[in-house]
Order: C-alpha cells, then structure tokens, then sequence
C-alpha cells in the first residue's frame, strides 16, 4: 500500500529545493545551459505530416510545438530538406511529395514559416535540418515539377551507390549549387541555426574517378574526398558571416570519429570522409551532434555510450557538443536517463533525441527534464549580454500570489537588444541565478509582468530577480526585489524543532522518502547502510538551517533485505531500521 504524508513548514527555509524527487542522490543535477532537442523527421512523412490535408498539417504542426516545449525542451531540429526537395516556399528545389501526394504540388501554407512562429511563441529553437549529399533514396525517377528536381536538371552531378542517388562532392559545382539552396533559406527564414546532416559519403566505394581526375591535384583519394567536405563546410560559413554571423551552424557526424582502444565501428574520418574534428578547430561549425546511437554498455558488442561520449568530451575544441540518441531503438530508449545523466557528468552541453515519435512517448527522460533548461550561449559568436531592466517591482496580490513588474533598460537598443526576460524568485539573498531551481519564467520581450503563484510558502522573505536575454542567451545581471510576508514571520517564531528521525517510506520499487527534521542550522548527513553496517547510499550531505525536510533515495541498485538509515548532525544521531521489498 502507497502511505502519503505532507510536508509541515518549518523555518526558513521551509524545505531544500535539493530535495526534490528528481534530485535524488544519484543523479547529476540539471544544469541551467542544456540543450533538449529533438529532430522532427518530414522525409516520408515519419514525424510529419501524417495527412495531406493542409489545415490538419498547420495544425497538428503546432501541436507537435507545444508538446515539446510542455517537455521542456527548447530546440526542434526541423527537417527542412530531405531529399532535394523543399519543406518551405521553394527557391531552387519542389515543393516535397508528402506535402501533397505530388513532387512540386503547393500545399497552400509554409510548413518552416509555420513552426518557426510556433516555436519562437513557446521559446524553442528551429534549426533547418538539411540533408545535404543524398538526393534519392531508390524509387523511380522524380517526375517533372516546377522547378524540377535535380536528378533531372543536373544527372552529370549525381552517382548512384547501392539503389541511393548522391551527388559527387568533388564536382566544384556540387558544392556551389548546395551552398545555394541552403544560403536561400538562411537568407529567407528567421531560423537560429541550419544544421547538416548526411555531410559526408556514402562509403569507401564511391564512383568519383572522373572527378578526381579531373580535380583531385596530387592529393591522396581519401584526403582530396575529406578535403571536398571541409571546402564545403566553409564555403557555406563564409556565406552566412557575410550576412547572418550570429546564425548557429552544426552538423550530424557518424557517431565514431576514429576507432580507439575499447571501441570499434564505423570510423567516419576513415570510411566516410567526415573530418568533424577539423571542423571544431577551424570553428566553421558551432557545434556538432555526433550520432551515438548506442547503449550504456557493450551487451550486443556495439560501442558503449559512455565511451565514445567520453572521447568526444576530450574533443570540443571549445564548441559545443550535443549528443545524438537513438530512441527509436528500444534498448536505447529504456536507457534515455542513464543517458542524460551520462551526458551531464561529462559536461557536455546536452542531447538529441532520433526522433520525435519515439521520444515523445516517455518525454519526461524519467524527471530529467523536470525544470526548463536554457540553451548555452555561444560566446565565440556574441558575449555582450544586454542591459538589465530598469527596475524591478513585486506586489503581494493576495497569500502565495505576487504581482512583479519591471521596465526595460532605457538603455535598450543602443546596446545589445534583449529578446526575452528570465524571472526568478528564491528564499536567499542573494539570489543565484545559475541555480536553475530559482528559475521560475521566461517570457518574450513586449512582456513586462509576470504573476507568480507559490503553492507552498517556503520563506518569511523572497527575493525575486528578473534579467534580459538576447537572442544568443547571453544573460544580463539582475534587477533584484524582495518582498516579506509578515504573517510568515509571526508563524515562524512559534514553531520548535527537535531532533528526529521518520520511518522509511518506500513509494515505488526504486524510490524510497525519509521524513527527517533538525533543530539548529549545521551539518547534516545522512546514509543508508547494509547488514554489515557499509554504507551504500548518501542521501544527505549538507549544511541545512533548523526545519522539517523531505529526502528522496534511489534505491533501484539495492535487493530486497533489511536496510538501516542513519541520520547525523554535530552531536546526534539516530538510526531506523527498514525493509525493501
């Protein structure tokens, strides 16, 4: 039977945030800056869209939008080009089949102009997913449409390899005519970033001679084939420095750069020509998704995740890199906390999810993603924060509800525009604000107020804070306010803590709650211990202030038996004895 028991209010503070479910011992804490993305896959309708109807397709567009920021993730990798085709108001390339069952076909909307609202509504991302050397997966050949295909304009372009069309990357004019589709939509759409995916070849056996003939030089095959790529890549960042530098560029690589010591596989630098660690160097990309699309452990002698996400970590070259999951694989998707959790103690900058169908079926990453996260700002491109708001103003409206208002800096516009504001409250002064704990909204600039409702009162006094974000997520410093709630402080002072241990609640077969409370402010441990006295789990280990708390312990790790929790200050301690089923 499941036994609930309610939190009493102490003093202040009334319960320690560090204390919440999701941050049982056990798990890295969420960071502030974490990239959520998830890739939103339009080639043959797997993510979107399911119907051709277009007022269907607008609307369950936007649907999906609302469902990954209520999950709170903040970036859609939104596929924007899957096979030489458009999911946007053509330039050079139809209009997708999928749309409307016809190559070409106008679908009577702009799918990319659609979800960039949405998202930019709700505070997400929308990188341009592109696919970028693959032209057709098999089939017969495209019909003619307006324009036409490029299979059909440019056939001396493109090779086939094992039933799929690609275009030979050491053809110069290859390259130029890809730089161009994907400069039309930088130039077109308020996208924040354009990222690259099948950059690369399609192996080592790949009928380019006639282009290495041609311009190969005395370069070795395989260097000329990776030096294709790199031009590639930076033909098209020089494009957008010339007229979006603050646009963010990425790029998929095959999750395996080289083969080392404890992890073999597809190496991409060696077998598909994909020398993303140049990339990195040479800063023509910002950050990279590598596609680690494999499990913690090597149970099927697949890579180990950790592994390879370790060697990766050692590589960023000061970008960013987000791991790539493949959760339509169900080893893997039974692993997407472990995951997370893998990527946060590396200190990498977050992770995304292959793809959105499958995540969207356990979006909670088992409480991982329990807090919004902010994306990490890229100081390489833009490090000026914008100015903070004039002031900051906090109304009691009524108990637990409080009305805060605040101006912006009159100094906006003459410095570094701000696109949003970031409103925190917490129980301290001063307030931190890289403790995503205290981070309570976000709303778009225009927005000047926000009403905040606390469902259990914490503190006598609250601190709130509110900052400008630009565009980049550079942060500006705090316009702070407090506000004290009297009849809080008269509350408080009659309240009397002891020193006391709860009985161990055990609310589900990994999870267990322990009630404790302490008179002074001090040290405070607690540890669950085994048979033989060893201790398994901390719980506890901190400086708390006199109250009544709540721990959380994970104990998924532990089997059924008779377990001791021992609790310590200063100069008490107190045991009690329980069971896990």
């Amino acid at each position: 039977m499941i036994r609930l028991f309610f939190v009493v209010l102490g003093a202040v503070p009334l319960l320690s945030p560090a204390l919440y479910p999701q941050d049982v011992v056990g798990y890295p804490k969420a960071p502030k800056h974490e990239v959520r993305a998830v890739w939103l896959a339009t080639v043959m309708g797997l993510d979107w869209p399911k119907t051709e109807d277009p007022a269907d397709q607008e609307r369950s567009l936007r649907e999906i939008v609302r469902q990954v920021s209520a999950a709170h993730f903040n970036t859609i990798y939104f596929q924007v080009r899957g096979r030489a085709d458009a999911m946007y108001r053509p330039g050079y390339e139809p209009w997708s089949q999928v749309l409307t069952g016809t190559l070409g076909q106008d679908p009577g909307f702009d799918p990319l102009r659609t979800i960039i609202e949405e998202a930019h509504t709700c505070g997400i991302d929308v990188h341009a997913w592109f696919n970028t050397f693959l032209v057709k997966s098999g089939g017969p050949i495209p019909e003619p449409s307006e324009p036409k295909h490029v299979l059909l304009v440019h056939p001396e372009w493109i090779r086939q390899v094992n039933g799929e069309w690609w275009f030979d990357p050491g053809i110069p004019d290859v390259r130029a005519y890809n730089v161009a589709v994907a400069m039309d939509i930088v130039r077109r759409y308020d996208i924040d970033g354009f990222q690259f995916d099948f950059i690369r070849y399609p192996g080592r056996t790949f009928p380019d001679d006639q282009s290495f003939r041609l311009h190969g030089g005395t370069m070795r095959r395989d260097e000329w084939r990776r030096e294709n790529i790199n031009t590639f890549l930076r033909m098209f960042h020089d494009s957008v420095m010339a007229c979006r530098p603050l646009l963010k560029i990425g790029a998929t690589p095959i999750g395996i750069y080289k083969n080392f010591n404890g992890v073999k596989g597809q190496p991409s630098f060696d077998d598909l020509y994909q020398d993303s660690r140049l990339w990195l160097q040479e800063g023509i990309v910002d950050y990279l998704v590598p596609q680690v699309y494999w499990t913690l452990g090597d149970e099927k002698g697949d890579p180990d995740f950790a592994l390879v996400a370790r060697d990766w970590s050692a590589n960023t070259k000061g970008r960013q890199i987000y791991l790539g999951v493949a959760v339509y694989k169900s080893d893997v998707n039974e692993q997407v906390p472990q995951i997370i959790d893998t990527t946060r103690s590396l200190k990498l900058h977050g992770n995304a999810f292959f793809r959105y169908s499958h995540i969207s079926k356990g979006f909670n990453a088992g409480g991982r993603y329990e807090r919004n996260a902010i994306i990490p700002p890229m100081p390489w491109k833009d490090s000026l924060p914008p100015p903070p708001p004039a002031f900051v103003e906090v109304r009691n409206v009524t108990d637990g509800i409080f009305h805060v208002r605040w101006e912006e800096s009159p100094l906006q516009g003459q410095e570094d525009v701000a696109d949003r504001y970031l409103i925190y409250r917490s129980p301290h002064f001063p307030v931190d604000i890289s403790n995503p704990e205290y981070l309570i909204a976000t709303v778009k600039r225009g927005v000047n107020e926000y009403r905040d409702t606390i469902v259990h009162i914490m503190s006598a006094r609250y601190q709130y804070a509110v900052t400008s974000m630009d565009a980049l997520q550079n942060e500006s410093a705090p316009a702070v306010e407090s506000i004290i709630l009297s009849e809080i402080v008269d509350l408080a002072k009659q309240w009397v803590y002891e020193f006391r241990l709860g009985e161990v609640i055990q609310q589900s077969p990994s999870t267990v709650y322990i009630p404790y409370e302490v008179a002074e402010s001090g040290p405070v441990i607690m540890r669950i211990l085994d048979g033989m006295n060893r201790e398994i789990v901390s719980v506890v280990d901190k400086i708390q202030n006199p109250g009544r708390y709540i721990a959380g312990a994970d104990i998924s790790d532990l089997n059924s038996g008779m377990y001791t929790c021992l609790l310590l200050t200063r100069d008490k301690s107190e045991r009690k004895i329980f069971w896990v089923d």
